[in-house]
C-alpha cells in the first residue's frame, strides 16, 4: 500500500473518526480525504503533473496535512521546507528542489517577497490563508484523481544537513515511506483508540513517517502542538485524553523538570507511553519522566536518509539504549573492520526503506550509500543482549591537543546530574592553532546556584583528566536546531564572534 492508498483505506473504514486536531479545529478522516482530493484536483488544473516538484512551507497545522496529501494524490513530489529558515536559505532550497509550485502562507510569502520573483522554475505561489485559495478549493472536485502511483515513484524530498554536514535533498519513494511506520506502530502497540500528542513538525521525517503515517495506518487521532511548552503539552493531554507523546529529548528534559505541584493540577492518567528520537537522551531524566508521568519511554534511532533503524518495543526496551535493530547492521572501526560486542564503531545499515539518494547529487550519495549499505557517521555500541546504544556523531567528537578523543554526551550527562544544572553542552572551540578547547556551556535551573568550581570539582571526581572542560561558561540558554537538538555549530560561531 502506498501513502495515498493508506489514507483512502482508513478514511473508507472510519470516515467520522477524528484524524487531526489543533485547538478547536478538528478534521475527520473522511474530511481529510475529501479535502486533500480537492487540493490535488485544483493543483492538476493549475498545471501540476505527475513528478512535478511542489514545495511546502507551512505552519504545523491540519492545512499542512491536507495540502501534503493533495500534492501526493496528484502524483507530484513534495519538497518540505523548514519554517525556521530565513529567506536566503529558503531561496537556495527552492532553487535546488526545482519546485514549480510553492504552497505557503501569507507571512512566509511576505518574508520571501524579495526572492520569489527571481526563482526561474517557480510558476505559482499559493497562499492557503488567502481568499483565492478558498475559492480555488471550493470549486474543485472531492473525488480522488485517477493517477497511477507506483511504489518506486518519488514522493518526498526532505532537506537535512545530516551525515555530510551540508543542506541537501533526501529523496524518498512511496515504498520507502511505508517501510517503518507499520514496524514502529507495532513495536509501541499503537491502537486506533490512541490519541497522539505530536510535538514534531511533519517537515521532519520522524514527524511525517512515525507520527503522521503511523497514526493514519492505525486510525489514531493526532493532536498538534505547534509551539512546544510543557504547559501546552499538559493542557493537551488533559483536554484530549492523550495516550502517546512523540517528541525529542530536549522536550522530555523540560517535561521531566516540571515541578510535582504543577503536575498535580492536571489529569494525566490517560498517558501510557512517550516516544523519543532525534538526539541522545539523558537516562536519569528519562527515568524521572517515567516516574513523574507514570508512562514508559520508547526510543527510536534513525536518520533522514534511512528512517528508523533501531527501536524500543514492548518486548525489547532498555533505558539508555535505542532498543534493537530492525534491519541489517554492521558496526565498523576506522579501518572498516567489524568490532566486537561492547566496542564502539560506526553504524552501517542495510535497510530496504533507505532513501533513493540525494537530489541531483550522485557523488554525495555514493559517499554514504555503498553496495546497499548506508554509512551513518554515527558511533554506536551493541551490548551482549543485542541492545544498541547511540554514542555520538563522529563530527561531534572533541579532539584534544594530544590527539585524545572526547565524546561530549558523557560530560554533558555528568554536568546535568548536578542538582542546579538544567542544560549543558560540551563543545570543542577552535583555538586558532588547529586544536580545540573543550568548553562546557551550562544553563542553571531557575532559583538554583552552582559555581564554576562546583562543576569543575564534579568533573574532576568522575572523569579522566583529558576529558575535563578547559572552560565552563554559564549562559541563559543553549541554542537548538529547529528539531530540538543542541546547535553545536551556533555555539562555536558564538565563541568565534566574541573572541
Amino acid at each position: 500500500m502506498n501513502i495515498r492508498q493508506t489514507l483512502e483505506d482508513t478514511a473508507s473504514k472510519i470516515p467520522d473518526k477524528e484524524a487531526i486536531v489543533l485547538g478547536d479545529q478538528r478534521i475527520t478522516y473522511g474530511e481529510l480525504d475529501a479535502a486533500s482530493n480537492r487540493v490535488a484536483n485544483a493543483l492538476l488544473k493549475l498545471g501540476m503533473k505527475k513528478g512535478t516538484h511542489v514545495a511546502i512551507l507551512m505552519s504545523h497545522s491540519p492545512e499542512w496535512v491536507i495540502n501534503y496529501f493533495g500534492v501526493i494524490k496528484g502524483g507530484a513530489v513534495a519538497a518540505l521546507l523548514n519554517i525556521a529558515l530565513k529567506a536566503p536559505e529558503l531561496d537556495s532550497l527552492l532553487r535546488d528542489s526545482d519546485s514549480k509550485i510553492l504552497i505557503t502562507e501569507k507571512k512566509f510569502s511576505r518574508m520571501l517577497s524579495s526572492v520569489l520573483s527571481h526563482i526561474p522554475l517557480l510558476k505559482h505561489v499559493i497562499e492557503v490563508d488567502a481568499a483565492s485559495y478558498t475559492k480555488m478549493i471550493a470549486s474543485s472536485s472531492p473525488v480522488s484523481p485517477a493517477i497511477d502511483t507506483k511504489d518506486d515513484d518519488e514522493a518526498t524530498i526532505f532537506y537535512t544537513s545530516g551525515v555530510l554536514g551540508k543542506q541537501k535533498g533526501v529523496v524518498h519513494t512511496h515504498a520507502s515511506h511505508m517501510g517503518t511506520p507499520p514496524i514502529v506502530s507495532a513495536g509501541i502497540q499503537r491502537r486506533r483508540e490512541d490519541v497522539i500528542i505530536d510535538l514534531v513538525p511533519f517537515s521532519y521525517l520522524y514527524g511525517l513517517f512515525e507520527v503522521l503515517f503511523g497514526s493514519i495506518i492505525t486510525g489514531s487521532t493526532v493532536v498538534l502542538i505547534p509551539n512546544f511548552t510543557p504547559r501546552a503539552v499538559l493542557e493537551a493531554v488533559e483536554r484530549e485524553k492523550g495516550t502517546v507523546i512523540f517528541g525529542v529529548p530536549a522536550m522530555y528534559n523540560a517535561l521531566a523538570m516540571v515541578r510535582d505541584e504543577v503536575l498535580a493540577r492536571y489529569d494525566l492518567s490517560s498517558l501510557r507511553l512517550a516516544v523519543s528520537a532525534g538526539a541522545k537522551s539523558f537516562p536519569k531524566l528519562m527515568e524521572n519522566l517515567e516516574d513523574k508521568f507514570g508512562l514508559s519511554l520508547y526510543e527510536v534511532y534513525g536518520l533522514t536518509e534511512v528512517s528508523a533503524v533501531s527501536i524500543s518495543t514492548f518486548e525489547n526496551r532498555k533505558l539508555g539504549t535505542v532498543g534493537k535493530p530492525i534491519c541489517r547492521l554492521k558496526i565498523l572501526d576506522d579501518d572498516g573492520k567489524k568490532v566486537r560486542r561492547g566496542q564502539i564503531g560506526e553504524a552501517v545499515f542495510n535497510a530496504p526503506w533507505a532513501m533513493k539518494g540525494y537530489y541531483k547529487a550522485p557523488e554525495l550519495t555514493a559517499q554514504v550509500l555503498k553496495d546497499g549499505w548506508f554509512y551513518t557517521g554515527d558511533l554506536v555500541r551493541m551490548d551482549e543482549q543485542g541492545y544498541l546504544e547511540y554514542i555520538e556523531k563522529k563530527s561531534f567528537i572533541i579532539v584534544t591537543s594530544s590527539g585524545l578523543k572526547i565524546g561530549p554526551s558523557e560530560v554533558e550527562f555528568l554536568l546535568m546530574s548536578h542538582p542546579g544544572v538544567a542544560e549543558a553542552a560540551y563543545v570543542g572551540i577552535n583555538d586558532g592553532y588547529g586544536g580545540q578547547i573543550p568548553t562546557a556551556f551550562v544553563v542553571l535551573k531557575q532559583g538554583h546556584h552552582a559555581t564554576e568550581e562546583d562543576l569543575s570539582d564534579l568533573c574532576c571526581q568522575n572523569l579522566a583528566d583529558f576529558k575535563l572542560p578547559k572552560r565552563i561558561e554559564f549562559v541563559d540558554s543553549i541554542p537548538k536546531t529547529s528539531s530540538g537538538k543542541i546547535s553545536r555549530k551556533k555555539l562555536k560561531e558564538r565563541e568565534l564572534q566574541q573572541n
